[in-house]
């Protein structure tokens, strides 16, 4: 018997339209995560499509997911973007 946890510095969710800098949003995630929360992480699309680099404000964990609060700090442009996004479908095995 054992319990499965999983430490992220990517939130790989369905991403708000039009988010800003400064703005802090929520999301809803299944399993046992654990997002690094006192440095910068990488916010993409489930696609992998990155982003915007983020900070995570709150976590809890409860039932097995996880509710947890984001604030933006850099959204990247779309040179930035496509080739993020090239990296972590490479990293990651999504051809």
């Amino acid at each position: 018997m054992g319990f499965k946890v999983e430490f992220n510095s990517i939130v790989r969710i369905d991403v708000p339209e039009n988010i800003k800098i400064g703005e802090e949003y929520s999301f809803e995630n299944e399993g046992s995560r654990v997002y690094f929360d006192d440095i910068p992480i990488w916010l993409v699309e489930k696609d992998w499509t990155a982003v915007a680099e983020i900070k995570i404000t709150s976590q809890e964990r409860k039932n097995g997911k996880i509710k947890a609060t984001y604030k933006v700090l850099y959204i990247y442009s779309q040179e930035e973007s496509e080739e993020l996004t090239k990296i972590f479908k490479r990293m990651y095995g999504w051809k």
